[in-house]
């Protein structure tokens, strides 16, 4: 009897082992379904387990109720996808007609047998206007229309104001207000250009002018006035009358200073002197207190004086493809700046007063021999696109954890090993660029877990 009893205590525990190994396989095999999404069979194998051992119907359920969880959590993210394919399409369908963005702005639509310009999310701009011919606004800004049952040609700007425009000196009227002569191969201006006083956008641009007669101050009308690319070394004082002048452009000639006068043009808002001579930056600019774009790019301008601070409004600063080796502390009086590029520059380092620039959305120190970043630059809370490639940049700082709303992050061909655990509060990153860049594989997986959500370039 006693020897029945042993053997029957032995095997209800080899019968309990086999039931509790049958559990835990079950279990094991249930978690692992769920890790690789496999829901059904999460479920199969969670229910096989409480076969097993019903003790444990508790641990089961949970289990089972956190498969249903995902499965719920799968089900919201599809719908929220699915509104948002929604919407694109919706978008899609408004852009469809669409050739191209101006100035990542507007783009020209043609629908029910007229032109229009659109915004980005493909709504009509109806400042600018329904035409029954239209072209896309070009490079200067402006736009070519002609309205229905009208033979006249019209240039309309990005404001919606529409300007009589002549192509030839011969087509000048009293009631034209707009006149191109752009690339006519024309060793002088005609004196017939100095006539109509009415004159408010001139393009005199692509001809080989080289000097700019002082009758020039007549057309004290001007509001745009295009000299690129006229073999200029020099403009005449009486350029200072033309008071009413928001936009210039003398890209692409051979200036080295600018006239005294030149100061005088307080209504200016927008400066192009790029591909010039200048080795220092005219004085006269400072002067210019309602400027808010300026591009120096191509010029042999090494520094920036301190009376760059005197620029207050200026949103756009290209100093790109210069020799400058440093920016001033005054930097940071230009509280306004949204984008400042310093690409192909001979910028070491930056300035602590950068971080005063809280506007600042765009950020280029590409291919400089820039080899730290300060601190500060956790202060520019706007900074979607931050550019550092091929840099000598070899670590970041951790206030780059800052940038919340930094989108595009390059660091290609850099000396960068690793990046600071920061990186992971990049919430909004949609591309960081690492190619070149000695990061070791342990690092990448690294990066990879910090922003799960980011394409990453290696």
């Amino acid at each position: 009897m006693q020897q029945q009893t042993i053997l029957f205590l032995a095997l209800l525990l080899t019968t309990t082992a086999q039931a509790q190994n049958n559990y835990s396989e079950a279990i094991q095999q249930g978690d692992a379904a769920l890790r690789r999404g496999q829901y059904k069979t999460a479920i199969n194998k969670y229910f096989a387990a409480e076969a097993f051992d019903p003790s444990k119907k508790a641990v089961v359920q949970g289990k089972v109720n956190r498969v249903f969880d995902k499965i719920e959590a799968l089900r919201a993210e599809a719908d929220r996808a699915k509104k948002q394919a929604e919407a694109a399409l919706a978008k899609a369908n408004k852009l469809v007609d669409a050739f191209y963005f101006y100035a990542d702005r507007f783009a020209l639509a043609f629908k029910k047998r007229e032109f229009y310009f659109i915004d980005k999310n493909g709504d009509p701009v109806e400042k600018l206007g329904r035409w029954e011919k239209a072209e896309q606004f070009g490079l200067n800004g402006f736009a070519k229309v002609k309205r229905r049952n009208e033979d006249r040609p019209l240039l309309l700007d990005t404001l919606g104001n529409v300007y009589p425009v002549a192509f030839a000196v011969e087509e000048l009227s009293m009631d034209v207000t707009a006149l191109d002569l752009s690339e006519k191969d024309l060793p002088q201006i005609p004196e017939e250009v100095f006539q109509p006083p009415q004159l408010k956008v001139l393009f005199l641009n692509g001809n080989p002018f080289q000097s700019i007669p002082e009758q020039i101050g007549q057309l004290q009308n001007l509001t745009y006035l295009d000299l690129r690319s006229t073999n200029l070394k020099i403009l005449p004082e009486q350029i200072g009358a033309l008071t009413y002048l928001t936009q210039l452009n003398l890209a692409y000639n051979q200036l080295t200073a600018l006239p005294e006068q030149f100061g005088k043009l307080q209504n200016l808002t927008e400066l192009d002197l790029s591909d010039n001579l200048f080795s220092t930056l005219p004085v006269q600019i400072s002067a210019l207190k309602n400027l808010t774009s300026l591009d120096l790019r191509y010029t042999q301008i090494s520094s920036l004086p301190a009376q760059i601070g005197a620029l207050k409004n200026l949103t756009y600063l290209n100093l790109s493809n210069t020799p400058i080796t440093s920016l001033p502390e005054q930097i940071g009086e230009l509280k306004n700046l949204t984008a400042l590029d310093l690409n192909k520059t001979q910028i070491s380092s930056l300035p602590e007063q950068i971080g005063a620039l809280i506007n600042l959305t765009y950020l280029g120190l590409s291919l400089t021999p820039l080899t730290t970043l300060p601190k500060q630059i956790g202060a520019l809370k706007n900074l979607t696109s931050l550019e550092l490639i091929n840099t000598q940049i070899s670590s970041l700082p951790a206030q780059i954890g800052e940038l919340k709303n930094l989108a595009y992050l390059r660091l290609s061909f850099t000396q960068l090993t690793s990046l600071p655990e920061q990186i992971g509060a990049l919430k909004n990153l949609k591309l960081l660029g690492l190619t070149g860049s000695p990061i070791s594989p342990q690092e990448q997986e690294k990066i990879k877990k910090l922003l799960p959500g980011c394409e990453i370039q290696f």
